[in-house]
């Protein structure tokens, strides 16, 4: 007894000094009391909690296991929370659950569970742990706010701004909401919204970093580049080495052109974050964009590392050593149709150096590849895998780290390498052509999930080129541009006419007859502008100003040296579309002016 009531007596004031800040000398009056009497769960919870309190994790742990030992089933939250500190977040869920089992309405237990279970990438279920605590605490703003955070992992950004703007409404001043809630807004694309809920952050706020970093991605994709980079420095300011601030740095230089600045800090992010492959991947676009293939190539091959999200194709072959192949090289297309379009360029390259070769593709360009690479077994691109032997493989883009390692390596071709059915070619064109007016093909769209919106123009920016007289425009956009065209002839009095008979967006070898049929085609940056160069059409293609501009557009060649009568004009610095196309305009009626009587099949 006299034993019970001493540790009793060191367990009180041990609690006291606790509560007081005293956490090392509470600890060893705990631990004294525990040698008086080491089957009480109180003791042992607090010691825990002690332990905890001061970092020391792993003591802790034990402390509540044997608290949990001795029957304290209440235990299991704090137990879990240890765990979490250690980062064993999967032990840490099946402790929380025990700690529901015990206590179903404890909201803390929810919340944590939902971080752990967040921090597993098990969205789904973080989410539902968090709906369990708002219903349990409806006025919990921490929870809702956290709610919302996994609904963003699972892309629900609507009922993640609904989540967020719960949290706001209990807690008007919670910044960390305000930001989360304008990166939901900006994955909707309502830019002008998610720019107001961070600037009221920032307004609470000034040196808040991931505010600071979010108003210049906003800012970047609203194109105003000069604020954007001001509101990057100074993130950068307050944290010299925050990577992401960095990252954003980074695209902000390039789209102002300031390629050595952006080189120096992708080559920063890389020396803080040695095994960042998106800081690679975005500095081989910057070499290759510059013409420095050499460099740029080896670190173009960081797209497979996450980079880009880009999944390999999984065929278990060798890669191709650039030599000729005891049997069949494998070549994968990857990256959508303008890359397919763009780097089976390289092909006539490859067979010069290896004689048999099988080229896997998107299916809706299988027929045009067929006819164009005769040389080719070229096979449309199915779920499964391809059955047939072949000795080694290469995805299709890696094959400029062989080829196209200078400009030299540039082939000099007069025509282009695709080539398109010529009997559909001939009956369109006498179609098109028969009045002897000029045959002139548009697009003005790219449906791109990133950039698209930047690269593309509204059909109505196309006014001082629907205007040259003698021509026919000849509508090559895929999709449904009907309610564009009918506004442009109801409001402008200009036709640009679909060919109903042809698919743009399915029947590609259809769409390469129509281009080869046209005098000359403008587009923007899309697969339209490659597929038309890629079949040796006089092409303008108009490219935007640094959000979205592409590498293989390069930076300072009107010329592209990938197709050989594609003509580059990019947009400048707030310059409108209009601005663009009419320049455009005026170098295509020269171009007609050239050749007034030459009718374009070839």
């Amino acid at each position: 007894m006299a034993n019970g009531a001493a540790a009793d007596a060191l367990y009180r004031e041990a609690r006291s000094l606790c509560q007081q800040g005293h956490i090392a000398e509470g600890i060893d009056l705990v631990r004294r009391a525990l040698t008086l009497d080491s089957n009480q769960v109180r003791f042992h919870t607090l010691l825990g909690m002690a332990l905890g309190n001061i970092g020391r994790h792993a003591e802790a742990l034990d402390s509540f296991d044997q608290a949990i030992a001795l029957g304290a089933a209440d235990a299991h939250g704090s137990r879990a929370d240890a765990l979490v500190a250690l980062g064993r977040l999967a032990d840490a869920v099946e402790s929380f659950d025990r700690a529901l089992a015990h206590d179903p309405a404890s909201v803390p237990d929810w919340c944590n569970r939902g971080a752990a279970l967040l921090e597993l990438g098990r969205a789904s279920e973080a989410a539902e742990s968090f709906a369990r605590a708002t219903s349990l605490a409806p006025d919990f703003a921490e929870a809702h706010y956290n709610h919302g955070n996994a609904l963003v992992k699972l892309e629900r950004h609507v009922d993640a701004i609904a989540s967020y703007d719960r949290a706001l409404a209990l807690k008007p001043d919670y910044v960390d909401a305000l930001n989360n809630r304008a990166n939901a807004l900006n994955q909707l694309a309502r830019l002008p919204e998610a720019l107001a809920s961070v600037e009221a952050a920032l307004s609470l706020a000034p040196e808040h970093n991931g505010a600071l970093v979010t108003r210049s991605v906003l800012l970047r994709k609203l194109r105003r580049s000069a604020e954007a980079l001001a509101s990057c420095e100074g993130a950068l300011a307050l944290r010299p080495d925050d990577t992401d601030a960095l990252t954003v740095r980074a695209d902000l230089l390039t789209d102002l052109e300031r390629f050595a600045d952006a080189i120096a800090t992708l080559d920063r992010i890389i020396a803080l974050k040695p095994d960042d492959v998106a800081a690679k991947w975005n500095k081989s676009l910057i070499c290759l964009g510059l013409g420095r293939f050499e460099e740029g190539w080896p670190l173009y091959e960081h797209r497979w590392a996450g980079a880009k999200g880009l999944v390999p194709r999984g065929y278990g072959q060798p890669r191709w050593d650039s030599g000729a192949v005891d049997g069949a090289l494998m070549i994968w297309g990857e990256q959508g149709l303008g890359d397919e379009i763009l780097h089976a360029s390289m092909l006539p390259d490859v067979l010069a150096r290896t004689p048999s070769v099988v080229f896997e593709v998107e299916p809706r360009l299988a027929p045009l590849f067929a006819r164009s690479f005769p040389g080719v077994t070229v096979i449309a691109c199915q779920k499964e895998r391809y059955t047939g032997k072949v000795e080694a493989q290469e995805p299709l883009a890696s094959l400029g780290r062989f080829l196209r390692r200078s400009w030299q390596d540039f082939p000099r071709r007069d025509r282009g390498y695709l080539v398109a059915d010529a009997a559909r070619v001939l009956a369109l064109r006498e179609r098109l052509a028969g009045d002897g007016r000029r045959v002139i093909g548009l697009s003005w769209v790219s449906k791109a999930p990133v950039g698209g919106a930047s690269k593309s123009a509204r059909l109505a920016d196309f006014e001082a080129l629907l205007r040259l007289s003698n021509c026919r425009f000849v509508d090559l956009q895929y999709g449904d541009t009907s309610e564009e065209r009918a506004a442009l002839a109801r409001d402008m009095g200009l036709m640009v006419e679909r060919l109903g008979d042809i698919d743009n967006t399915n029947d590609l070898d259809g769409l390469a007859a129509l281009m080869t049929a046209c005098d000359a085609v403008i587009s923007v940056s899309n697969t339209t502008a490659h597929l038309a160069g890629a079949l040796g059409r006089p092409t303008f293609v108009m490219v935007p100003h640094g959000y979205a501009r592409i590498w293989y557009w390069f930076h300072d060649r009107n010329q592209s040296p990938w197709y050989p009568r594609v003509e580059v004009r990019r947009q400048k610095i707030g310059q409108p579309w209009t601005d663009v196309v009419a320049a455009v305009a005026r170098e295509v009626s020269m171009l007609l002016d050239r050749a007034p009587g030459k009718a374009s099949g070839g």
